[in-house]
């Protein structure tokens, strides 16, 4: 059965939210959303093309876009127009997208902006801009703005000779508003992020179920990584490729109930919703997480359902890139999320695990 509109479970999220323009503008191209033509171009390494974002033509692979503020930019870059979408041909742009990307790029050349004089400079009233800014980019503008310093502090971070140095060159005001809000992001002790992350401490531990293995990792705050696969040792070697500078550490024992609690749920036998998560992802793909983990066992949701549900109906595209990034398999349940018409569409660890997972589910619920 479908489900729209599940309650969330307590005390279960602990999401890192990075969010970048580019990252909204690559949705944008995900979904060919012709509105945004004209208000960015994107191109792509491998052809040497430049296109609008609503361009007809095969969508990329993320590794080879890149994002430029006009087709200007992008033939100084050594790209050349598209001849399919023609970007070098005039369309009439969608005025109040043109302001929200002119926001993003002043926030994020500045690190903070005087919104109401923003507003009045590009026409619109401070609430409407506020309103369309987070319609657009998926937060507020002031999560955004924190979000872009907290980056640059991330930057700097490793390179300063002190914390506070970072903190400053990074665009807070205060050392009390970066650990209100920047140092969040980091997910560690910024002293220790500095450092390069070496003394990170993860656990982990692998299983045998009837998908294959499965290897589960935690950091102190919560799960940060579940795969699923044929090969224990390339599993092992992934985490190792993730988390190169983290101390990892085997923990069969330590780490037994969270393994016996998976096992379970891979039987369709047992809820992961309140496990506590160490995730990252950008602004759009926590969203679609969040609304994913309120899905209950025994139940299903269409891509476009949960594109709505997070906020973003034309992004179902979208929605499936968040899917299959994410880091947790079974903990958020990408598994729940079919085509319109009920056929199982991608999964990032296989069809067959995928199908499987939906009929140990489905015969426990209707036990």
């Amino acid at each position: 059965m479908s489900v729209i509109g599940v309650p969330e479970p307590r005390g279960s999220r602990r999401f890192h939210v990075m969010t970048k323009l580019d990252e909204t503008r690559w949705a944008v191209v995900q979904r060919r959303d012709t509105r945004y033509d004209g208000v960015f171009i994107y191109a792509v390494s491998t052809t040497g093309v430049a296109c609008r974002p609503g361009c007809a033509a095969r969508t990329p692979r993320r590794d080879h876009v890149e994002f430029f503020a006009t087709l200007a930019d992008a033939e100084r870059a050594g790209y050349r127009a598209c001849r399919r979408c023609r970007p070098d041909q005039g369309r009439v742009v969608d005025a109040s997208l043109e302001a929200v990307t002119r926001l993003c790029r002043r926030l994020e050349q500045e690190g903070a902006v005087d919104v109401v004089a923003f507003a009045a400079e590009v026409g619109y009233s401070e609430r409407h801009l506020r309103r369309r800014f987070a319609e657009v980019i998926g937060v507020p503008v002031a999560a955004y703005a924190r979000s872009v310093r907290a980056r640059r502090a991330r930057e700097i971070l490793p390179s300063s000779p002190a914390v506070t140095e970072a903190v400053y060159a990074a665009g807070f005001g205060s050392s009390r508003a970066f650990y209100e809000h920047g140092a969040r992001s980091l997910g560690m002790a910024p002293q220790r992020y500095r450092g390069g992350a070496d003394a990170e401490h993860i656990r982990y531990t692998t299983l045998v179920t009837p998908l294959g293995h499965v290897i589960v990792a935690t950091t102190a705050r919560g799960v940060c990584a579940v795969r699923l696969g044929d090969d224990e040792a390339a599993l092992e070697r992934e985490l190792a490729e993730e988390f190169p500078r983290a101390r990892r550490e085997r923990d069969d024992a330590g780490l037994g109930p969270l393994a016996s609690v998976l096992a379970l749920a891979v039987r369709g036998e047992g809820e992961v919703a309140s496990l506590p998560l160490d995730v990252q992802g950008t602004a759009f793909q926590v969203r679609v997480w969040e609304t994913l983990r309120r899905v209950p066992r025994g139940a299903t949701i269409s891509y476009a359902e949960l594109a709505t549900l997070a906020g973003a109906p034309r992004a179902a595209r979208a929605v499936g890139s968040a899917c299959a990034a994410n880091p947790v398999a079974v903990a958020i349940p990408c598994h729940r999320v079919v085509r319109g018409d009920g056929s199982l569409g991608g999964y990032r660890w296989g069809l067959d695990a995928k199908a499987a997972l939906l009929r140990a589910e489905g015969a426990t619920a209707t036990a």
